[in-house]
């Protein structure tokens, strides 16, 4: 069965495309596919599967997020929510075999505490360690800090980037699509009020594009991914290659990433800053030298300025004045 597929608009179209594609399929993070180890960087993948979506699906982790770390040739790699794919697989087959629905059978779930750590050199590994689950071990001791502080400056610079971004709509091509979602029949009549889905995309000068969803159009944007095409992967369709949140259930990620679609869809405070200081500007440009000193550009008697000479007057109005 091919990786899942999950709700995410395809990161290679064109920002301009009107149509959103649903289909953009990921591989979790593992050290041997990583395609290359001779360049500094960092990736983080997050992914939170529901359980019709975990019980579709064979070798995957329901609940895991994977922090990559290369640095001069080195590379680490640390989980939290780390679970045995084979042992996940092997509960799951018991499990269909006795017609039982299958619920959640990862022992571990993202809790913000890392619980797995693995480290090569040249691709040769020289340390791997994995707590037991429900035990700050190890790698929670030892790796627990690193992880959250890297973590969160590493998503909070990325948010910085796409805010820019929001604040430069022509030049990013901000594109911001709302999709209106099936309502409900509420019982006893009426129907639910009409909810709408946010997905928004933004390119940067040296081709990263960004992605921000909130499907369910509950506010809080659950998905966030940053790519680049430089042709770094860990596998065939490994999906975005910097940064990957997939229905995010964590409040310290919901605290970093939550309110980005929003944003997009109704502005920002950076952004009403940038209109008025470009109104300003391009209004008293406008009038030039007749701009009253210390007078903002909406103040009355610029406004009349601005307006005489843009509106035509006979001689007539002229002599009335």
């Amino acid at each position: 069965m091919r990786p899942y597929s999950i709700a995410l608009l395809t990161m290679i179209l064109l920002i301009s495309v009107p149509l959103i594609s649903r289909d953009t399929e990921f591989q979790l993070i593992e050290l041997e596919n990583v395609s290359r180890y001779t360049e500094d960087r960092i990736a983080y993948q997050h992914i939170e599967l529901s359980d019709k979506q975990f019980a579709r699906i064979p070798n995957m982790d329901s609940s895991v997020a994977s922090l990559l770390i290369i640095k001069d040739k080195k590379m680490y790699l640390i989980k939290d929510g780390y679970d045995n794919l084979n042992e996940i697989n092997v509960r799951k087959t018991l499990l269909e075999i006795e017609d039982k629905i299958v619920g959640d059978l990862n022992l571990n779930k993202i809790s913000g505490k890392p619980n797995y750590v693995r480290i090569t050199e040249r691709r040769v590994e020289v340390l791997k360690k994995i707590d037991n689950a429900g035990v700050d071990g190890f790698v929670a001791r030892n790796f627990g800090k690193f992880y959250s502080n890297l973590r969160n400056a590493f998503l909070e610079k990325h948010v910085s980037i796409f805010k820019r971004l929001l604040t430069s709509r022509k030049e990013s091509g901000l594109f911001v699509k709302r999709v209106r979602l099936p309502r409900k029949l509420i019982l006893g009549g009426g129907d639910e009020e009409f909810k709408f889905a946010t997905y928004v995309v933004a390119k940067t000068d040296d081709e990263k594009i960004y992605f921000a969803e909130d499907a369910d159009a509950d506010g809080v944007t659950e998905t966030f991914a940053v790519n680049i095409g430089d042709g770094f992967h860990w596998g065939l369709k490994s999906g975005p290659n910097i940064i990957f949140i997939y229905n995010n259930h964590q409040e310290d990620i919901k605290n970093i990433i939550g309110n980005l679609t929003n944003e997009a869809a109704q502005g920002t405070k950076e952004e009403e800053e940038v209109i008025k200081a470009n109104m300003d500007f391009q209004f008293r440009k406008s009038i030039g030298g007749k701009s009253a000193e210390g007078k903002s550009w909406d103040d009355p008697e610029n406004i009349k300025r601005w307006l005489q000479d843009l509106i035509y007057e006979s001689e007539l109005d002229r002599k009335a004045q």
